[in-house]
């Protein structure tokens, strides 16, 4: 999977099985309650509560060992980023090396689904639950080698054709940059097969309650490219990297789960593509397949036309991106798994009404938080790539270039924020279907406008294509969530968004009035200035906020501050 600022495989199976810790985890903090209400016939004994009460606390753990794990991961990502920025900066070569991802993404995506534990998990824990080991066992073996050998005959095929399928895919590179482009890619290959098995043995674990090889695993995979980037880049420029990312594969999502298996499993090559439980697992995970959304493809997409531009655009594409995903996961990614639990009660239930009041206060919050996010990131952007990245070969030229770039995507923010969010709402009534039709919709719809834009406006023209490919994508499932439940108000979102202009224009001002002050600072040390201008213009900024939030949303300003004295009172 992608080396760069895309999630890896790895990464995603910790957020789809900590998504699924926190539905387990609502549900099973309810079940006391609801057999309290049935009297003493049919009360459960309290043994029975306490096994519940000791669910709740494991999956509590759970969640908490693939948070630190996923936080950790974006962590590294961000130093992988900063090392790689330093030995090659943002040109041709970076370029290449993040074009050698794509081929093996595409022919992850559509032969994986990009997601196998959501499809994978549920059979295999029906297995379980209903005491049959076997079949679990034996649905394990199929997936394995009957994927697992499509999977290898793709990548034989892609090794094959690799120099006309990279030529296709980026017809803006020149000879050389093909040339590393191919070499990097066929380097990048044969991991895929180790992040597919090590996926579907991470899913196998999971199921059976064990969470902490999902969360080490893309610690290790990271690592790894950070590792054999310092150590063989001088000699191999970015192949050094590449070589990580294929070592990294092995030890982290292969080898890692395999030696928490062994013994556990017993693996038997199993060949069926008739077969009844294959066929359910295709049926299920092939909307994943084949449906296509922007949160990925735009990703896919700007390394196409990015070839088509001067060298660098890629990089600087890349690195803006990574600082735009941090507030992404924090505000959208958050409080989408938080809600999702509580909607999927309200759905199960039928309560329409309550899931509408739920989603119109969860993504007033988001949309609040979001905005304010913008309007940091609209006037900090220099100082914060200059923060992590200006540093040996990436130029402060380099800098200026990710700066706009990510002044532009920084409005993203607030759609992708929610998409994530009211997607979940579509999930919680066990819809998945559409969400895919709509987000495949968008994206076809949104291809034209990023050819149209890139090729007139170059590197920021591509970027204001993403996000007003976002707009329309978040557009399209708030409208049409809107047709499946009425007392859902779109409108109410407009109201959100204008008092969230409001803030993030108070925390632009405030941040601007801060790095004016340290304007008339003298600081020599770059790093230290850096720092000094961050932390001083975010005080202001924050402090613009706090004063206009106490006039324009008392009440969720209180809210919030009683939520986190609660917190803290409780630790």
């Amino acid at each position: 999977m992608s080396g760069s600022e895309k999630l890896n495989e790895s990464e995603r199976t910790q957020e789809c099985a900590q998504a699924c810790a926190e539905v387990d985890e609502a549900a099973a903090a309810q079940a006391p309650a609801e057999g309290s209400c049935k009297g003493e016939a049919g009360a459960k004994p309290e043994a029975d509560n306490n096994d519940v009460k000791k669910k709740v606390r494991r999956i509590g753990v759970a969640a908490l060992i693939l948070s630190a794990g996923i936080m950790c991961s974006r962590l590294l990502g961000f130093i992988r980023d900063a090392v790689i920025a330093y030995q090659a900066g943002a040109g041709a070569a970076t370029d290449a090396y993040n074009a050698a991802f794509l081929l093996p993404d595409l022919m992850n995506h559509f032969l994986a689904g990009g997601t196998l534990a959501i499809t994978f998990i549920p059979l295999f824990s029906e297995y379980i639950s209903k005491d049959q080991p076997k079949k679990a066992e034996r649905l394990f073996s199929l997936i394995a080698t009957t994927m697992g050998s499509l999977l290898l005959g793709a990548i034989c095929l892609c090794f094959v054709f690799t120099h006309e399928m990279v030529g296709l895919l980026f017809p803006g590179f020149d000879a050389d940059q093909v040339r590393q482009t191919v070499s990097m890619t066929r380097i990048i290959l044969p991991g895929q097969v180790f992040h597919y098995i090590g996926a579907l043995m991470m899913a196998v674990l999971m199921a059976r309650g064990q969470f902490v090889p999902s969360a080490l695993a893309p610690l290790i995979y990271n690592l790894m490219i950070i590792a054999f980037g310092l150590v063989l880049g001088g000699s191999m420029g970015m192949q050094g990297f590449a070589i990580g990312a294929l070592v990294g594969a092995f030890l982290g999502p292969f080898l890692l789960p395999l030696i928490f298996l062994r013994k556990k499993i017993k693996y038997q090559p199993v060949f069926g593509f008739r077969d009844a439980d294959f066929k359910k697992y295709i049926l299920l995970t092939l909307p994943l397949m084949l449906g296509a959304s922007l949160t990925t493809v735009d990703e896919w997409v700007g390394r196409i036309l990015g070839s088509m531009m001067v060298a660098g655009s890629i990089s600087c594409l890349n690195y803006a991106r990574r600082l735009v995903l941090v507030p992404i996961a924090l505000v959208g990614q958050a409080a989408g798994q938080a809600a999702l639990p509580y909607l999927s009660q309200l759905s199960a239930k039928g309560d329409l009404p309550a899931v509408a009041d739920t989603l119109h206060k969860t993504l007033k919050n988001v949309i609040l938080l979001s905005m304010i996010m913008i309007g940091f990131f609209m006037v900090l952007a220099e100082p914060m790539v200059s923060l992590v990245y200006e540093r040996g070969a990436f130029s402060a030229e380099n800098a200026q270039k990710t700066a706009m770039v990510l002044r532009i995507l920084s409005v993203s923010i607030v759609f992708w924020t929610i998409q994530m969010v009211s997607v979940r709402a579509f999930y919680a009534a066990q819809n998945t279907l559409l969400p895919m039709i709509l987000t495949t919709v968008a994206t076809a719809v949104s291809i034209p406008i990023y050819y149209f834009l890139s090729t007139s406006y170059g590197l920021y023209g591509l970027a204001v294509a993403s996000c007003l490919g976002m707009a329309l994508q978040a557009s399209c499932i708030v409208m049409f969530y809107h047709r499946k439940n009425v007392h859902f108000q779109p409108l109410k979102l407009l109201k959100a968004l204008s008092m969230g202009l409001v803030l993030g224009g108070c925390a632009g001002l405030g941040s601007y009035a801060g790095l004016w002050v340290m304007g008339h600072v003298s600081i020599e040390h770059h790093l230290m200035r850096l720092l000094c201008e961050l932390g001083v213009s975010g005080i202001f900024g924050g402090i613009c906020v706090v004063c206009v939030s106490f006039l324009l949303i008392p009440e969720e300003l209180k809210g919030f501050v009683g939520k986190v004295k609660r917190k803290v009172l409780k630790r």
